[in-house]
């Protein structure tokens, strides 16, 4: 209230000024610089002012350009990482196989072993180079390699040796020798050259290493002759107790063969073929007293050092 009584009135709130306010515009907006000649630096402010804007929409552009294409980048990084790690997750998750000691699950008894780097059966049993000797042409000495690799396929690695049929392997060799060797599978002395097991036990697997060579010679009576001497391990692996060790399960023996094989000119029939003629052999971790009987078995596990003791 003034001194007159009276209430002013309120302000309006969207009146900012009136022409009696004595407020100046600039003369850029009354028009009244414009015949003033502007300089070089006015000249340049009013050209950057101007192009402002088209300079805003440009960056505006660019940056909408590189924010789009770092994107489109960081997406395909992203997935590719996620691929990735997805690919490394499920092998990392992949089950691991179960130890080889776990019951009911196979092992390789020969780990660890020097049995481990013998070729399996008769893989290990590897033909020399056939070369002619003397009166033996090459031919003929790889024909007489061949016959003594079959017969030692036959003593020690085949199934009707093991289980106790002696027939097919004499049947391998000339028949004047046949039967002077076949009273030796009455007793214990073939197992210098031939394996027969328990019907009980029989091996699993056999691995085996050795060499073969041979030289041209002459039988006692004059006979021309090729001998070929062998000379390998025999590696058997039997199934044992799970609380053994794996080596627990190899029997092994270890023999030195010699074998003739005549020129067959003016010989009678019966003595044509392959001849065995001496044999010797060297057993580990077999049990003795079945050895004896004519049965080749791997020794019991009773532990230490005296389940390892040849014959």
């Amino acid at each position: 209230m003034n001194e007159h009584g009276t209430t002013p009135a309120e302000p309006d709130p969207h009146l900012v000024a009136t022409r009696g306010d004595g407020v100046r515009l600039p003369s850029w907006m009354t028009g009244e610089d414009a015949a003033t000649p502007l300089t070089r630096g006015e000249r340049f402010r009013l050209r950057w002012r101007r192009q402002r804007g088209k300079r805003h929409v440009a960056l505006v552009a660019v940056l909408a350009l590189a924010l789009i294409g770092g994107t489109v980048v960081l997406g395909r990084v992203t997935v590719d990482r996620i691929r990735a790690g997805t690919a490394a997750t499920s092998s990392s998750l992949s089950p691991s196989p179960p130890p080889i000691s776990q019951v009911g699950e196979p092992r390789d008894l020969f780990a660890g072993t020097v049995g481990a780097d013998f070729a399996v059966g008769e893989a290990g049993i590897v033909l020399p180079r056939a070369t002619a000797q003397g009166p033996f042409t090459a031919r003929e000495v790889g024909a007489a390699l061949s016959r003594v690799r079959a017969a030692l396929v036959q003593a020690r690695l085949d199934l009707s040796m093991i289980v106790g049929d002696p027939e097919p392997f004499l049947a391998l060799l000339a028949p004047a020798t046949r039967d002077r060797l076949r009273p030796d599978f009455d007793g214990a002395a073939f197992l210098n050259y031939a394996t027969r097991s328990d019907s009980r036990q029989h091996p699993e697997e056999t691995r085996v290493r050795g060499d073969m060579r041979y030289r041209a010679t002459t039988a006692e009576d004059g006979t021309p002759v090729l001998e070929i001497t062998t000379e390998y391990v025999w590696m058997y692996a039997y199934d044992v107790a799970r609380t053994a060790p794996g080596r627990a399960g190899l029997a092994t023996i270890r023999d030195r063969v010699v074998w003739f094989v005549p020129r067959p000119d003016g010989l009678p029939a019966a003595r044509r073929g392959l001849w065995l003629v001496s044999a010797e052999a060297a057993t580990n971790n077999v049990d003795c007293a079945r050895l004896a009987e004519g049965f080749f078995v791997v020794q019991s596990w009773v532990g230490g050092s005296g389940s390892f003791q040849p014959c």
